[in-house]
């Protein structure tokens, strides 16, 4: 069996790195006009155009349950294809504090996330690489904005 690598984009939020697969990445873009929505969940920061469509916009660390995030020139969207229902994909934009480079992770680099009382089934972390004690969390975009999710947020607001 050869050894597999993968391209990962990672990112920064707050103190901790993460890396997401590439394939769910459509582009990274600055942070520009936000539109507020009424009654909008939490983790919803708005509303963004992008070249004429309209994302929702989430604040990535408020999902992952940590306190919310500082914008800063730093700030970037990702732009993200989250599988949705019927095979459609979905896109939005997930705040991150900062987005640093794209990677090859070979598969044999990622050890297995510490399990934690059964957590492990539930959480957006899939497994970690430890360069050299830099710890790098792999992360499952569709733990983290689920489809349920997504859902809510097209939901027509009355």
């Amino acid at each position: 069996m050869k050894n597999q690598s993968h391209a990962y984009l990672t990112f920064a939020l707050g103190d901790e790195k993460f890396a997401i697969n590439v394939d769910h990445v459509q582009e990274v873009v600055e942070f520009d006009q936000l539109t507020k929505v009424p009654n909008a969940p939490s983790y919803m920061l708005g509303i963004i155009n992008l070249r004429g469509q309209v994302l929702p916009l989430l604040d990535t660390k408020l999902k992952l349950g940590l306190p919310a995030s500082e914008r800063t020139s730093r700030s970037r969207i990702m732009v993200l294809d989250i599988a949705g229902t019927d095979d459609k994909t979905i896109q939005l934009g997930a705040m991150v504090d900062v987005a640093r480079e794209v990677v090859e992770i070979a598969d044999a680099q990622i050890q297995p996330a510490p399990e934690l009382d059964g957590l492990q089934s539930t959480a957006p972390i899939t497994g970690i690489v430890n360069t050299h004690g830099d710890i790098t969390m792999i992360m499952d975009i569709s733990k983290v904005f689920s489809v349920q999710d997504i859902v809510e947020l097209n939901r027509p607001i009355n």
